[in-house]
């Protein structure tokens, strides 16, 4: 869990130009990390969004299912 003291927050004005350089900025974000941690992202967002409550033992088994990292031989 972070500290308290590590978080920050910024609050943005409702205009084109800062719309345009939080997507950018997110966009990099992104972009920084690993294809395999924006697949899981997505794949987590995916469950949240389409799963219904209640439903745990399906999502575990999903999970089971999900993509991992193989050593090279």
């Amino acid at each position: 869990m972070s500290k308290t003291s590590d978080v920050s927050v910024r609050v943005l004005k409702h205009s084109p130009e800062v719309l345009r350089q939080s997507k950018d900025e997110e966009y990099a974000y992104w972009q920084s990390r690993s294809p395999l941690e924006r697949m899981v992202a997505t794949q987590e967002l995916s469950f949240a969004f389409f799963e219904g409550s209640g439903n745990e033992a399906e999502i575990r088994q999903q999970f089971l299912r999900s993509p991992v990292c193989l050593p090279r031989s």
